[in-house]
């Protein structure tokens, strides 16, 4: 035995106890050893099924235990000893078969043996085992005088026990475990602060190997998540799942423990929790496997509440996925728990309700009326039961009411109808004002109104549904998201019975887009939510929104809005970056408030949890949790606005985290007019914007959002179909109709009244959206023998939004005039081996033309070949204000954000750009393919490697459409830094050298797709 407490080899367990027992039976009861053979045996029993949770070694370890008993006096030493092994033996029996008779034996046992106990160190013993078997008798039966007689039982034994005491480890995490308890029935915070500083007491005091040491982690980990869900402190949620990890991870090697499975279900439980707050699915698929596992071990003992958890968790995950599997397996196993619960379990409330909600699902998916009357039944049966003062009740009866109003539209029964609104009514009066459950309550008062109208088409219905939309997108204590989804249906409602509220819902939605975005905290989030839910089916919001205003005949918000929808991700960016910082550096006031700002915004942005969903709190907590929740929500809100209020009074930022006023916007046309082309599927117009006076108007009554789409797809059709080489006529001749067509439908009757304004020559900015962002407007034009085509009427620019083009226009003045303008020049002609790149052999040449163009007044180096890597071209990005990019560029249509230049080392992604810290940016020339290509599925998003280095600060771009040849290339570079340098060197002269090069170049040199291919973004 004792080489097996060394090593841990099972055959050793195994000879031990097979010799003891040999012992045993040769060392009959007069023996004078027999009791401590007996002994010795009766431990190694114990030992074998916790390691391996046969539990026919407990039963064999009781029977002798017992049977030694028997024949032991009660003067002997070794009584007090067995009775110890015996305590032990039918504590652990009760642990895995759940019978309280087990533990009535310890209670008596300890009963009789205390009225006569030789010394003191035993009676605390005895007293240890007792208060182990009332707590755990208070778990399995309930009765606050079991639970407060084993706390104050363990109290007292505390005194007498030091740190290095050999139980003192066990009575902290027993004591810990009661006070827990204790708080689950009373929500006293004191009770639950003061478990998690015992657990965290023993588990400092239980190394690895320990006898407690799982017992530790585990309890801490539990009473952090109980501690979570409560008050939700976030760090609680990360340092529970470690916890829970360890446990899980430290029994790896012995999955056969009985306490595996039990600490499988807590961490996914934990992880569960997880997903409810940041809502990954990767973490439902993780809680569903070790849920599962857990299941199907061989020795749990807690199959039912295990597969009650995996059948919400299931549920959860046909949330997001719709997986019919998935639901059908979460009622099976609801179904299959339900009767293993005693009736007045209080888990038995939330099961019936999550069971009526998945056959809620169920009816939406198979449209069996018999899946929507179960659910019914089961609802119904939930309200015989509960409590009237239950905090779940509201909730349980708009689930109802929803079932109900599912059933009269499938029925055609107009008494569910009116029963649903008189469930709805009672929901609502039992909900204290300003809960956030009012959300869903007037959710489904929008959806029954809205049948009604349909059913009868009494006006006065439609106008109540539009009343609680505009209520339900204004709830308080509810997540962003469910705000914003609400708008977008009343958007949606409004324009489908042209309602007159549609303004207000369009303004509504944008504000709360805004809020959303703002709230995901990495950039990859947040493009990541621009793609999801109700997000991916709207992306012409901001076009439509903008559509709304001018068919109300307000031009100056529509501007507003067109601002405010599109070029949302750089926008926020720009907030954060600059306007913070900007903050940071005016004062310590600034500093103070920037950060404040940004905690309460990663506060907000938490996704609120639903921890009834399993049923983990009494009802008591589960009042406690929503009205923590409730008071935490409305605290941070009230800071939030408290903070923005105090920001707003600082000089410079009245307008923080408000959408710039048109007033304010007309700066962008400054240097000339400034042209937003709206396309949406209700109407298609160009705005002109100009530095004073109102915007003006231009409808397109020949454009339509699917003709524009249409153009943009055969403009790439050509390019793609016309590459090879030879085909440049043939090209050209298939492109100059498409342009000719975006002529005519959109540029002609612009162009028309920008000559009232500014006269040929002139600059002029194009703010394009929807699929117009991947044509080339500066290229435009009738084509037809006398007519001036674009290139030939104004001097073209593009301009992600208005206020991108602001900033580019309003850099440090002293901060440029400071430095002498530096040149550098990056280039790679063999990029990476991972990045499946050819060769470009002429960026060499092209390098070298760009340097003997370089005025000898300009510092000028070159980056390129070895040195050509991420880290050389961000410090030369970093160090000099003017640089040139040759390279290969690719746009990543997947993660936009990833799109990148492909260098030596590894590919330069956007990401990198905008991250990097540039001291003094101006102008960039990016001569590589697909610079200035938006991403398809949020094209006014306009999230390019232009964009990206705009964004990062230079005031002047050159990127590209689509691809460029890089034998031709060096013709455009040639001509434009001729122009570009033939004067003053000014960033701002960008967009006039680009225009003389495009018409400069030898045309039967440089085909006409590779004339217009690059455009100028910014100043």
């Amino acid at each position: 035995m004792r080489r097996f407490n060394v090593n841990g080899a099972p055959e050793d367990l195994d000879l031990a106890i097979t010799h003891t027992a040999s012992s045993v039976a040769l060392c009959g009861p007069s023996h004078p050893e027999h009791i401590s053979i007996l002994m010795s045996l009766i431990n190694c029993l114990i030992v074998r099924y916790k390691e391996r949770g046969d539990i026919s070694d407990l039963d064999a370890a009781v029977e002798h235990s017992e049977a030694a008993m028997q024949v032991c006096p009660r003067e002997n030493i070794d009584y007090f000893r067995l009775l110890t092994l015996v305590n032990d033996a039918l504590s652990t029996r009760f642990s895995r078969r759940q019978d309280v008779g087990d533990l009535k034996r310890i209670i008596d046992y300890c009963d009789s043996a205390l009225t006569d106990v030789p010394h003191h160190y035993i009676s605390r013993g005895l007293a240890m085992h007792r208060a182990d078997a009332l707590l755990q008798r208070y778990f399995h039966e309930g009765g606050m005088d079991n639970l407060e007689h084993a706390i104050s039982f363990y109290q007292d034994i505390m005194q007498d026990f030091s740190g290095g005491h050999q139980a003192f480890s066990h009575v902290l995490i027993q004591l810990a475990s009661a006070l827990q308890a204790r708080f689950q029935q009373s929500g006293k915070a004191d009770d639950i602060n003061c478990a998690v500083k015992h657990y965290r007491t023993a588990s400092e005091a239980c190394p690895p190997g320990h006898i407690d040491h799982f017992a530790a982690f585990s309890g801490l980990g539990n009473a952090l998540l109980l501690r979570y869900l409560i008050f939700g402190p976030l760090d609680d949620l990360d340092e529970c799942i470690v916890h829970l990890a360890h446990v899980v991870e430290a029994r790896a090697s012995a999955t056969n423990h009985p306490e595996y499975p039990r600490g499988l279900a807590n961490l996914a439980y934990a992880i569960f929790v997880r997903f409810q707050t940041q809502h990954d699915i990767v973490d439902l698929d993780i809680a569903v496997d070790y849920l599962q596992s857990a299941r199907d071990h061989p020795n749990q003992s807690e199959g039912h509440i295990i597969s009650y958890h995996l059948a919400s968790v299931l549920s959860a995950r046909h949330n997001e996925r719709q997986d019919i599997d998935d639901l059908q397996e979460s009622i099976k196993l609801f179904e299959t728990a339900l009767p293993m619960f005693p009736p007045n379990n209080p888990q038995v409330l939330h099961l019936r309700r999550n069971l009526a909600r998945a056959f809620q699902k169920m009816y939406v998916k198979r449209r069996t009326i018999n899946d929507l009357n179960a659910a019914i039944a089961h609802l119904d049966a939930y309200l015989t039961i509960s409590p009237e003062d239950h905090p779940d009740l509201p909730l349980t009866l708009v689930w109802l009411a929803s079932c109900r109003r599912m059933r009269a539209y499938e029925c055609e029964d107009d008494d569910d109808f009116w029963s649903a609104l008189a469930l709805l009514a009672i929901a609502s009066e039992k909900l204290p004002e300003g809960h956030s459950q009012f959300f869903i309550v007037y959710n489904l008062y929008v959806i029954i109104y809205r049948d009604c109208y349909e059913r009868i088409k009494d006006a006065s219905f439609l106008e109540k549904a539009f009343q609680y939309h505009e209520l339900a997108s204004s709830a308080s204590g509810i997540h962003t998201w469910n705000q914003l989804t609400e708008a977008l249906d009343w958007r949606k409602d409004a324009d489908i019975f042209h309602h007159s509220s549609a303004l207000e819902a369009y303004k509504t939605s944008m504000k709360l887009l805004d809020r959303h975005i703002m709230v995901t905290p990495t950039v990859s989030g947040r493009y990541k939510a621009m793609l999801s839910g109700v997000l991916r089916d709207t992306p012409s919001l901001a076009a439509d929104a903008t559509a709304c205003a001018i068919s109300e005949g307000d031009l100056e918000l529509a501007v507003e809005l067109s601002e405010q929808g599109r070029g949302l991700l750089w926008s926020q960016m720009s907030r954060f970056r600059a306007t913070l910082d900007d903050l940071r550096a005016v004062d310590d006031e600034g500093g103070r408030l920037a950060d404040e700002f940004e905690f309460l915004s990663a506060q907000l942005g938490r996704r609120q949890t639903d921890s009834s969903g399993m049923g983990a709190v009494t009802q008591l907590l589960r009042r406690t949790q929503l009205e923590q929740e409730a008071r935490q929500y409305r605290q941070l809100s009230s800071q939030w606005d408290a903070v923005v209020a105090k920001i707003r009074q600082k000089q410079g930022f009245a307008y923080f985290l408000n959408p710039m006023p048109y007033k304010k916007l007309r700066a962008a046309a400054i240097a000339g007019p400034v042209v937003i082309i709206n396309a949406s599927v209700k109407r298609c117009d160009g705005i002109i914007v100009t530095k004073d006076g109102s915007p003006r108007l231009i409808p397109l009554p020949h454009a339509s959002l699917a003709g524009i789409a249409t153009m943009s797809d055969d403009f790439r059709d050509v390019l793609r179909n016309t590459a090879g080489v030879g085909e440049e006529k043939m090209r050209e001749r298939q492109l100059i109709p498409v342009l000719r067509r975006l002529w005519d439908a959109v540029l002609s009757p612009i162009v028309e009244e920008l000559l009232t304004i500014v006269p040929k020559g002139s600059r002029v900015w194009w703010c394009p959206t929807s699929k117009l962002t991947s044509m080339p407007i500066h290229a435009a034009g009738p084509y037809h023998k006398g007519a001036s085509n674009m290139p030939n009427i104004y001097v073209s620019s593009y301009t992600p939004t208005l206020c991108a083009l602001i900033r580019s226009r309003t850099k440090d003045v002293s901060k440029v005039a400071s430095k002498t303008p530096s040149f550098a020049s990056i280039g790679q002609s063999k990029p990476n081996s991972g990045s499946g790149e050819r060769e470009l052999k002429e960026v060499g040449a092209e390098l070298e033309l760009v340097k003997s163009l370089v005025p000898p007044s300009m510092p000028n180096s070159e980056v390129s070949e070895d040195e050509g890597t991420v880290s050389g071209a961000i410090q030369a990005l970093q160090t000099n204000s003017w640089v040139h990019l040759a390279c290969h560029g690719k746009q990543d249509f997947v993660q936009p954000f990833d799109s990148s230049f492909a260098l030596r080392d590894k590919p330069l992604r956007l990401l990198d750009i905008i991250q990097a810290q540039l001291e003094n940016p101006e102008f960039a020339f990016l001569s590589a393919c697909h610079t200035a290509v938006g991403d398809k599925n949020t094209p006014d998003e306009v999230i390019h490697l232009a964009a990206g280095m705009q964004f990062s600060g230079f005031r002047s771009v050159i990127g590209t459409m689509w691809a460029v040849d890089d034998t031709t290339a060096h013709h455009m570079v040639k001509e434009f830094y001729s122009a570009m340098f033939s004067g003053k060197i000014d960033c701002r002269n960008a967009a006039r050298a680009l225009n003389k090069a495009s018409k400069a170049v030898d045309k039967d040199k440089v085909p006409m797709d590779q004339r217009i291919v690059f455009i100028h973004i910014g100043a």
